[in-house]
């Protein structure tokens, strides 16, 4: 037995003969494999229970049994290492005592692997009575437990011996050595596949190959047959090479031109985008009453166009419509060109014109999570703190959330307001006259929603915020009068 070489020096070749190379103890129940080693019935049985998901071999050898084992008793070996381990019972018995009883040295009856402490009669009792002690493997009383420590894991227990490394292993290293394994086989499988794969697509790339070389070779028999009067060879030759680069410029192209076609495709997209952002533009301009986008007064006593919204301030999440009177939220963001003005994280639009005198009035139509609001010109645009309509010092807004509830926002002060909406119409009236912001609903004869206070020194336009995509949100501007 090779692999008890590295026994300990001092042990009587009768005892290396006689200890399972596993368990490294003297041989109980042996059980003899078909190959002729044999090991004791336990040690077997935990290593067919360790490989049950492959086929056992024995550790010597190596030799492979299938998922059946043809075992038997080796009586002859069980008789000696009986009678060996009776007379070496005694010397090991007096040499080793239990731990609780170090100045009484009585002798020892078990030994706790996990405790590693030696136990006598009496201590033993709380290791087979306890449940906190369940689990804890109890051996006879072993002498030096250092020996049957993990080199590795000092806190595991020497318990699998590998016949490969010839060296014996703790739960961790077992279980180590199984993944290692595991992933070995993976491996090994997915490069199998990957093999597989390639080689199918090599044999349709031959067959395109033989292809073109079938049809190089008709063409040429061709050419041959058709300058056999005149007897040159050799402008033959040069015609088959001028078809063969001429097929060989062909493939070029055709790769060129796939490999292309996302790329001009994605190209083409991004030019229809920004000539539709350029035509939104021009629309709102041609809409515009005022030429300079804002700034302008009301007309006394008269009904003006109602203001367009502002295509360069539309957040990459909202759409508006070709007339650039309504807008909705988009459940994915668009892909817009970049523009100072745009709101570029809070989903939000303010209309193209703005006033800084007069009184103005807008009606518009809302459905879904939204905010109308009046907004100084100058509000910031890019980021997210602070930059929602009713968020800081230079926005006015009334919110209506998901559950049908309003709420009124100035400089990050809330107001919950006692009425809800009963239609889907609301009337924003600012009077610059009288310092006031405020909001009503036009079905039930104007009830007025919330009244802001606010001393108004700069230019203001209607805005839009829109939060929810589903169930659709959207406003649309309805008249100004």
């Amino acid at each position: 037995m090779d692999k008890l070489a590295s026994t300990p020096s001092g042990t009587s070749q009768l005892e290396v003969l006689l200890t399972c190379p596993v368990c490294r103890e003297i041989f109980k129940d042996p059980r003899q494999l078909p190959c002729g080693h044999s090991y004791c019935m336990s040690c077997l049985g935990g290593m067919v229970d360790f490989t049950s998901d492959t086929p056992f071999r024995c550790p010597d050898c190596r030799a492979e049994f299938g998922s059946v084992i043809g075992i038997q008793r080796n009586y002859a070996l069980a008789n000696i290492s009986e009678d060996y381990r009776e007379s070496l019972k005694a010397k090991h018995l007096v040499s080793v005592y239990c731990d609780y009883c170090p100045e009484e040295q009585i002798l020892a009856v078990k030994t706790c692997l996990k405790c590693e402490v030696s136990m006598c009669q009496e201590h033993v009792q709380h290791h087979l009575l306890l449940p906190a002690y369940r689990g804890h493997p109890l051996v006879k009383p072993l002498g030096d437990l250092s020996k049957r420590r993990c080199s590795d894991h000092e806190d595991e227990v020497l318990r699998y011996y590998c016949a490969m490394s010839k060296a014996y292993l703790c739960n961790i290293c077992a279980l180590e050595k199984k993944q290692i394994k595991h992933t070995v086989e993976t491996s090994n499988a997915l490069e199998r596949k990957l093999k597989d794969f390639m080689e199918q697509h090599f044999l349709v790339l031959d067959g395109k190959f033989q292809e073109c070389k079938d049809s190089v070779r008709t063409l040429k028999e061709d050419l041959i047959n058709e300058r056999q009067m005149s007897n040159s060879n050799n402008s033959s030759v040069n015609s088959v090479t001028v078809v063969l680069l001429c097929l060989w410029f062909i493939v070029l192209y055709y790769a060129y031109t796939f490999s292309m076609e996302n790329q001009d495709l994605t190209d083409t997209v991004r030019k229809q985008q920004t000539l539709l952002h350029n035509a939104y533009s021009s629309i709102s301009e041609c809409m515009v009453d005022n030429p300079s986008k804002g700034h302008g007064n009301a007309n006394a006593g008269g009904t003006i166009h109602a203001p367009a919204l502002d295509v360069d301030s539309a957040s990459p999440f909202l759409r508006l419509s070709p007339d650039l009177r309504s807008v909705e939220r988009l459940g994915t963001k668009q892909s817009l060109p970049s523009h100072p003005s745009r709101f570029d994280k809070v989903p939000q639009v303010l209309t193209t014109q703005c006033y800084s005198s007069g009184r103005h009035h807008w009606e518009v139509d809302v459905e879904g999570y939204w905010d109308v609001a009046v907004s100084y010109q100058s509000i910031k645009r890019k980021g997210t703190e602070g930059l929602g309509f009713g968020l800081n010092k230079e926005s006015w807004s009334i919110t209506h959330n998901i559950k049908g509830d309003l709420f009124a926002y100035h400089n990050k002060i809330k107001r919950e307001l006692a009425h809800s909406l009963k239609g889907s119409r609301v009337a924003v009236v600012v009077d610059f006259e009288k310092g006031t912001i405020t909001f009503s609903e036009v079905e039930i004869k104007h009830m007025q929603l919330h009244q802001f206070r606010a001393e108004l020194s700069q230019p203001v336009c209607l805005g839009f915020g829109l939060y929810r995509g589903e169930p659709l949100s959207r406003a649309t501007i309805i008249e100004t009068v």
